[in-house]
């Protein structure tokens, strides 16, 4: 069975609240998002995850969104959208779902 699916079910609402801090740049940096990604949503989801994979080269510009990939311990893959909130690169997760 799918680890992660009841989790993302249940608790996709609270992952909003998980806010990732940037700093002001021209872009996002990926290796600090991927580093925020996997606390939030271990902490969260309370699974514990492998991996977190974001792309590189995002244009800081706000409300902009993008797609990191979150593999669990076990292998199973979800994914973590994330809202660029403003032009400091401050970021937060608004959904979390199998893809």
């Amino acid at each position: 069975m799918n680890a992660l699916r009841p989790l993302i079910c249940l608790l996709a609402p609270l992952l909003c609240v998980g806010v990732l801090v940037g700093c002001a740049a021209s872009q996002v940096d990926p290796a600090k998002t991927e580093i925020a990604v996997r606390f939030d949503v271990a902490e969260k989801t309370r699974t514990p995850i492998r991996s977190v994979s974001c792309p590189s080269g995002v244009e800081v510009i706000a409300g902009a969104r993008f797609t990191c990939t979150v593999t669990s311990r076990d292998g199973v893959e979800a994914l973590a959208e994330i809202e660029i909130l403003n032009d400091d690169a401050d970021l937060k997760i608004v959904g979390l779902t199998n893809p």
